[in-house]
């Protein structure tokens, strides 16, 4: 089957039973997630989940097929998720056992941002009358702007086209977090299907104050773009408001690993602001500016040996008994001093 749009996949309201296997890859995993956790929910609030990865597939290519025929103990319905690394060719001959087994009466819904369209995997499902992909881009402004009303009618929210901007920017335009705000306000207005509820701009500036979104794309930005000056205050500001240091780190890991992929596009011969703008570049419009200047700042080899410290950093926050604090401030520290000296 050719690879849909997923909005597409959005708008089903049951599972298709001829459809056995169900690919969601591409640079946005936001709406990857929320794509997967809506076919997910399709089964059934009831429903068993069987969670599996692709290194299971590839250690045992017969466990995909032999799960999606197996029923339940518990519940009238299954469903099989499965998290892919890499490629996702490792779970191949998994898929494979799977689109050509006699029986299964469980789908199975797979997710994995760095599979791409050129894989072994997409192309098994483009020619399977059982299987469909799609791949998940960074929807525009005013794509998210209908995603969050419509996200907001599903929780008894009335979001007006102005209220439903101050949100998106409110969270950069991240999904994954627009819909958990949401959630947190739908909660705080005790709002539901029967009890409808119109969200106000107080409302979204009371929820402002409490994702701090702002303070941590800040820190970014003065790191990786090499405001040296800038920095402590920065950081200070971030901690005062109850930013922790690993979600920095991590908000900073996300952050190289799309310049790592942008910086090779650039390598290839694009321009660094052709790049940053592309619908495919997965880049919020509001941070454009900033990851344009930053590709020019960060080559591959500076971009990779980033990720190697921001790992080895995120290890010490997490472990006790180390100095994980002292090193996130050196690191921050480091970074903004290399950003400076190549600019």
């Amino acid at each position: 089957m050719k690879t849909v749009k997923p909005n597409e996949l959005e708008r089903l309201t049951r599972l298709d039973p001829a459809i056995r296997f169900t690919l969601l890859t591409g640079p946005d995993e936001a709406t990857m997630e929320a794509v997967a956790s809506h076919l997910i929910g399709l089964a059934g609030k009831d429903a068993e989940r069987l969670d599996l990865t692709g290194t299971q597939l590839s250690q045992d290519p017969s466990l995909l097929a032999a799960e999606a025929a197996s029923m339940s103990l518990f519940s009238a319905a299954r469903v099989i998720k499965v998290e892919l690394s890499g490629s996702g060719d490792d779970g191949l001959a998994a898929v494979e056992a799977l689109l050509a087994a006699d029986t299964v009466i469980n789908p199975v819904v797979a997710t994995g941002a760095s599979v791409t369209a050129k894989s072994k995997l997409v192309k098994l499902v483009e020619g399977s009358d059982h299987a469909v992909a799609a791949i998940c881009y960074q929807p525009d402004r005013r794509a998210l702007v209908g995603i969050a009303m419509t996200a907001g009618q599903e929780q008894g929210l009335r979001l007006a086209n102005a209220e439903a901007q101050l949100l998106v920017d409110l969270v950069s335009g991240d999904q994954a977090l627009m819909r958990r705000e949401i959630e947190k306000m739908a909660l705080y207005l005790d709002a539901g299907p029967d009890r409808q509820r119109q969200v106000t701009a107080a409302d979204i500036a009371a929820l402002g104050a409490a994702t701090h979104e702002e303070d941590v794309s800040e820190c970014i930005n003065v790191a990786l773009g090499g405001k040296v000056r800038e920095l402590p205050e920065m950081l200070a500001t971030a901690a005062a408001v109850g930013v922790a240091e690993i979600r920095i780190i991590r908000a900073l890991a996300i952050r190289a690993m799309a310049l790592a992929r942008l910086r090779a596009e650039v390598d290839g011969g694009a321009h660094p602001a052709t790049v940053v703008s592309a619908r495919t570049s997965g880049i919020f419009w509001k941070e454009r500016d900033a990851v344009t200047a930053q590709l020019h700042i960060w080559d591959s080899v500076r971009i990779a040996r980033l990720m190697s410290r921001l790992l080895d950093c995120e290890r010490a926050l997490k472990a006790s008994g180390t100095a994980g604090g002292v090193l996130f401030r050196k690191l921050m520290t480091d970074v903004a001093h290399q950003a400076a000296r190549a600019r």
